[in-house]
């Protein structure tokens, strides 16, 4: 995990700070008898993956395509089926790799990409750390359009009603067009002193555009305008430093028959009125993770490694596993009958996701950052190093 810092001399105590829960001097692995038996359909490489980067490129299952990309820039897709790859763009150079662009991998020069890969509008999006926007033809991998926004692009940018919209780690929010990149809004949005390198991912629904910010607030913006309809704090700065106040809303808001369901570092789990923003409901859990969701059933990953089932009606627990506490986790992805959530050491769990009970444990090259994703059928990991894996159980 990394941080953005707008204040010197505070990032070495930062550092010590988040990494003591993930020291491997700490680290201790429940007993797992592998009950499961997933089947590993295929494998591929993309290039080095986001290696020790903390850019949240996770992979996309769209149709009988696979999509995945890399911090260097190239954005690949291969058919879900057979893992054969179909095409290869690459960022660093506006086009397709071919046999010489090849070298590329091991060159030093970097797209920096960091937030995607996302779909709509028949395209696929990828932002990076340079402020790049990039949209590309799914079928054939061309250049539909890219532009530059103010800002690092460390979240999936999210398509719908008429816009592709992006939220910045700058603090501004922008509306894009779809068939051409060019910005139809702007929002700026209030920003934090010190705050977790992560940003929260946008969310379109219901006529608007929802997301979190570094100060710890859930907005809703108007979709075809970018003016504000309401905000609402769900976690709010506490102690003497720096450090203990920050209450980033990192994770993407979750909405469902009319309710947000968001979650703040330091903050709590919320659930919000989407029309008005008024709390329904609260409970103290902390993290900067994705949520997962299912039916009634909320599936969180905490700050330090729990695992938690929480009923979305009422805030109240179903279940709680500790067994991975102090682990750095990813998020959960929920794959029919159970929850996969990688670490850091490449080892992904498998967890019943009724009751919250191991069920597996396998071990990977490198360690996870993103968490896995799925369709229903299928479930696609991607680690560190880049190793990309489509999964499926009976």
């Amino acid at each position: 995990m990394k941080l953005s810092l707008n204040r010197a001399g505070v990032v070495l105590a930062l550092l010590t700070v988040l990494s003591a829960c993930s020291s491997k001097d700490e680290l201790v692995y429940p007993d797992i008898s592998n009950k499961i038996k997933p089947d590993e359909i295929w494998s591929a490489s993309v290039g080095d993956g986001v290696e020790h980067y903390d850019s949240a490129l996770k992979p996309l299952i769209l149709g009988d395509k696979v999509f995945a990309a890399s911090r260097a820039g190239y954005v690949m897709a291969f058919e879900r089926e057979t893992g054969k790859k179909l095409w290869t763009f690459d960022a660093r150079t506006d086009g397709s790799a071919g046999l010489l662009d090849s070298l590329n991998f091991w060159s030093d020069e970097t797209a920096r990409l960091s937030g995607g890969v996302s779909a709509g509008y028949d395209k696929i999006y990828v932002g990076s750390e340079n402020g790049d926007v990039i949209a590309l033809n799914p079928e054939t991998g061309e250049l539909v359009w890219r532009v530059k926004v103010g800002g690092e692009v460390i979240a999936s940018p999210a398509a719908g009603d008429g816009f592709v919209v992006v939220n910045t780690s700058a603090g501004s929010v922008f509306a894009l067009h779809p068939d051409t990149g060019e910005q139809r809004w702007k929002h700026e949005q209030e920003t934090a002193l010190l705050s977790l390198r992560g940003t929260s991912e946008p969310v379109i629904a219901s006529g608007g555009v929802i997301f979190g910010s570094g100060a710890g607030k859930v907005a809703v913006l108007i979709a075809d305008k970018g003016v504000l309809a309401w905000e609402q704090a769900i976690a709010v700065p506490k102690g003497a430093t720096d450090l203990s106040r920050m209450n980033d809303v990192d994770a993407t808001p979750i909405i469902v028959d009319g309710m947000i369901y968001a979650i703040a570092y330091n903050g709590e789990l919320t659930a919000l009125d989407l029309r008005t923003g008024r709390p329904v409901w609260k409970r103290e859990y902390s993290t900067f993770r994705d949520m997962a969701i299912e039916g009634s059933t909320i599936y969180i990953v905490d700050s330090t490694g729990k695992i938690f089932a929480i009923d979305r009606r009422n805030g109240l627990e179903q279940w709680s596993q500790m067994g991975l506490n102090k682990h750095m986790l990813t998020g959960p992805a929920v794959y029919k009958d159970y929850l996969a959530i990688g670490d850091v050491e490449g080892n992904l769990f498998w967890l019943d996701k009724n009751s919250g009970e191991f069920v597996g444990q396998f071990s990977y090259g490198s360690g996870f950052y993103t968490q896995g994703v799925t369709n229903g059928d299928d479930l696609v990991i991607q680690t560190r190093e880049g190793e990309l894996s489509l999964i499926r159980l009976p």
